[in-house]
């Protein structure tokens, strides 16, 4: 009885062994790298110049006088419509009429004979009481903005009134 014991020993050894190593924690191992690493950049290749970042500002206006003509009219995709007529030259205001129909949110009028010209550069104002109306290039774009026009709006229809963009390009407004 005790050789058969002793016999089945080396196997109870190995099972005991093979429980142990199965709790036991092994130490991590470090990742495989599955990229290939690039190649040491030549001479010429390191003294090239990073390419521009593109900004995200707003471009700058420029100092210069102002000219755009136009007559056009819009309509937006939540059924705002527009019309403007404009004439600057030189940033003068020759002629300024705009009418903004916000449906059931009310309508928004303008008339440069209600106006004077109080700026010329680099952006022409126009007032009318406290309604500010103000003109500049950015790009191949003229915005015309409204700040505090309640007086030329229908009542609450000025919180919902949006700068007019005019394309210097084709003349159309949106």
């Amino acid at each position: 009885m005790s050789r058969r014991w002793l016999r089945g020993l080396p196997l109870a050894a190995a099972l005991t062994a093979a429980l142990v190593a199965g709790c036991a924690q092994f130490a991590p191992q470090p990742p495989i790298a599955t990229r290939p690493q690039p190649a040491p950049a030549s001479a010429p290749e390191a003294r090239r110049p990073a390419p521009p970042i593109k900004s995200t500002k707003p471009l700058p206006i420029p100092e210069r006088p102002l000219a755009v003509k136009t007559e056009c009219s819009y309509r937006d995709d939540v059924g705002t419509e527009g019309r403007l007529v404009l004439d600057v030259q030189g940033s003068r205001v020759q002629r300024f009429w705009s009418q903004v129909d916000m449906g059931s949110k009310g309508r928004c009028s303008f008339d440069l004979a209600a106006f004077r010209q109080t700026a010329f550069m680099p952006t022409p104002t126009l007032v009318a009481g406290a309604c500010t109306v103000r003109m500049w290039e950015q790009g191949d774009q003229v915005t015309v903005s409204y700040q505090n026009c309640a007086s030329q709006c229908s009542p609450g229809a000025h919180e919902y009134l949006w700068p007019t963009l005019v394309s210097r390009k084709t003349g159309t407004c949106r």
